[in-house]
């Protein structure tokens, strides 16, 4: 009986359990279903409002809650990516969720939640809210300052082309991610990003050689003598980031800077040396490329047999390579890239 007693007391347990949950889910789906219908019914009204609101002839009403708010956001947001290119139309907008939002999101900065900042950051990036940039930079001065919360800060920077980004990278003493750095600098117009370029080895190393990639990127033949430069360092990473601007750019000024590295002791080097060859119409690459498909390393082989395939004679070498070089790899690897030219009937 006492068992039975113990078995019946956890079931009511339970029973209470479940309908206390029970009530508790309604009760949320209730209120969520409640904000959502206020936000819809405030989405319809300020885009029903938006143009006339941009073209100076009305006011949006003044977000009094949440749900408008996030409204407006949503709203600003749409049009926002609506007018890209639309220089005009795209102030405005900026105007506006400056006037809006400036007192909303300088509170939100405070926040004490890390997801509220980071939401806010990103809210400023896009609306380019220049006139909150002190508070930005406020957190980014903190001592507990996430990585997230500092590169977001740092796009916001690059974004609005404040040149204080500089200072801080001058004097950064925390490496992030090349692929972070990347995407900061290719949000600097090219007067800021020069700035950086000409003062290049004063920045931490890892600065320096995102740099060097950064310029490669942006394929202008003006940065050419700063990239080659670098393929005469002493640092072999100095010496890849170089060859990878290169191989980005599709061009150089003097091909025999590249053949050095295609004999370098660091396999990654002569990786990026042989993909810098692949644009580079020159006999002599031929030769140093033929050597590198008995490799040891496949990302070398690979790259060298793609370069090779765009020499004038590649494709006569490759099929010689495949029927008789002695190394086994070295054929594969002819074989393969023969078999991609021509199912993708290259000419070459």
């Amino acid at each position: 009986m006492n068992a039975v007693f113990v078995v019946f007391q956890l079931f009511v347990v339970m029973l209470v359990v479940l309908t206390l949950l029970f009530c508790f889910l309604i009760i949320r789906k209730y209120r969520i279903n409640g904000f959502d219908e206020k936000k819809e019914y405030w989405k319809k009204q300020y885009l029903d409002r938006m143009m006339d609101a941009l073209k100076g002839n009305r006011k949006l009403p003044q977000p009094e809650s949440k749900a408008m708010t996030e409204a407006l956001e949503d709203v600003l947001t749409r049009y926002y990516s609506l007018m890209k290119g639309n220089t005009i139309m795209m102030s405005e907008i900026e105007t506006i969720a400056e006037s809006y939002f400036y007192s909303h999101y300088k509170n939100q900065l405070k926040s004490s939640s890390w997801s509220t900042r980071m939401n806010t950051l990103y809210r400023i990036e896009k609306f380019r809210m220049a006139v909150l940039i002190d508070d930005c930079l406020a957190i980014l001065e903190k001592k507990h300052v996430t990585e997230m919360e500092a590169i977001q800060i740092l796009r916001i920077l690059a974004n609005i082309q404040d040149d204080r980004i500089y200072t801080i990278l001058l004097k950064e003493t925390d490496e992030y991610s090349a692929f972070y750095y990347l995407d900061i600098y290719s949000r600097l117009e090219r007067p800021l990003f020069e700035k950086f370029v000409d003062s290049i080895d004063q920045f931490p190393l890892w600065i320096q050689q995102t740099l060097i990639e950064a310029m490669g990127e942006r394929k202008e033949s003006d940065y050419l003598p700063y990239i080659e430069t670098f393929l005469g360092s002493s640092e072999a990473e100095f010496r890849i980031r170089a060859l990878k601007a290169i191989s980005k750019m599709g061009y150089m000024s003097k091909v025999d800077l590249i053949i050095p590295s295609l004999t370098s002791d660091s396999w990654q080097e002569r990786m990026m040396a042989a993909k810098a060859a692949k644009m580079q119409r020159d006999d002599r690459l031929s030769h140093l490329l033929l050597s590198l498909l008995s490799d040891r390393y496949w990302w070398v082989r690979t790259a060298a047999a793609e370069s090779l395939s765009y020499q004038s004679k590649g494709k006569a070498l490759l099929r010689e390579v495949s029927e008789t070089h002695e190394d086994r790899f070295a054929r594969d690897i002819a074989l393969e890239w023969l078999l991609r030219k021509e199912y993708t009937r290259d000419p070459r």
